[in-house]
């Protein structure tokens, strides 16, 4: 869900961390985050300090430039932060949300394979059409860490953006390279009992890295590559400002594709 409040000055966003500009995260920049323990953008009119602001890709309307700060950022830093991927690799992409279909498209102008999952047939057509050169339905094939491996020649993927959490993490590194990293995202192994076996873990050289959205410096260095490609995100609907409450039953509903946005005036 990403929410489009009145615009700031032309061409200008805020970032999801404000005080955030680069370098690695500390704790004290988690105090200022939008949405979390600071109000979010559903409102006519917000204030930020001009630092927290990054110049946005020229080619975008304001509703697709409001789908960058939070889900297009952590797709980015997912991908070039702990572990840059690089053309020739392979990645992983669970499902079809924002982060996801995001994570896709910058895989792709990174110059990486694409291999997603996904529940139905409708959305795995959405999937390849974006560049997915393989998609596994997960409802027909359960097992999808074994066709990871199938379709990689037992390989398995160098990257694995991390969103199933405990129901698919045990999966995800059965599926990973050795060398591999996955990409955690948001809270993934919050909940107890995620059954980890430390076999998976240890002697194959992999590595996990938890992802906090990005910082300035990362929103920057992201909208010049959506320039560079003129890449569009992909928006599955809008609602006007009056509609909020309908925006966030239809983003619960998790049957959307790529971002939902609310538009003001």
């Amino acid at each position: 869900m990403e929410l489009l409040g009145s615009k700031l000055a032309t061409g200008l966003w805020v970032a999801f961390i404000p005080r955030w500009y680069g370098g690695p995260i500390k704790s004290d920049y988690l105090t200022d985050r939008l949405g979390a323990n600071l109000d979010g953008m559903l409102a006519e009119y917000a204030v930020f300090n001009e630092e927290a602001v990054v110049l946005l890709p020229s080619h975008l309307s304001f509703e697709e430039a409001a789908t960058l700060p939070c889900a297009a950022v952590t797709a980015w830093v997912a991908l070039t932060g702990h572990r840059r991927v690089t053309a020739g690799d392979s990645v992983l992409i669970q499902g079809s949300g924002g982060v996801a279909v995001f994570a896709l498209q910058f895989a792709r102008i990174l110059g990486a394979r694409v291999i997603a999952t996904t529940s139905t047939a409708e959305k795995a057509e959405r999937l390849e059409a974006l560049g997915a050169s393989d998609v596994i339905n997960y409802t027909v094939t359960p097992d999808w860490d074994a066709k990871v491996r199938e379709l990689t020649d037992g390989r398995g993927v160098d990257c694995i953006v991390e969103i199933g959490g405990p129901g698919t993490i045990a999966m995800s590194l059965k599926a990973l390279a050795v060398g591999g990293h996955v990409s955690l995202i948001g809270a993934s192994l919050s909940s107890s009992g995620t059954g980890l076996d430390p076999l998976l873990l240890t002697g194959r050289g992999i590595t996990l890295g938890s992802i906090s959205v990005g910082s300035r410096a990362d929103f920057e260095a992201m909208n010049r590559a959506i320039a560079l490609h003129r890449l569009r995100p992909a928006i599955d609907r809008t609602f006007p400002f009056a509609e909020a409450k309908a925006a966030y039953r239809h983003f619960e509903g998790r049957g959307h594709f790529g971002k939902v946005v609310i538009v003001h005036g």
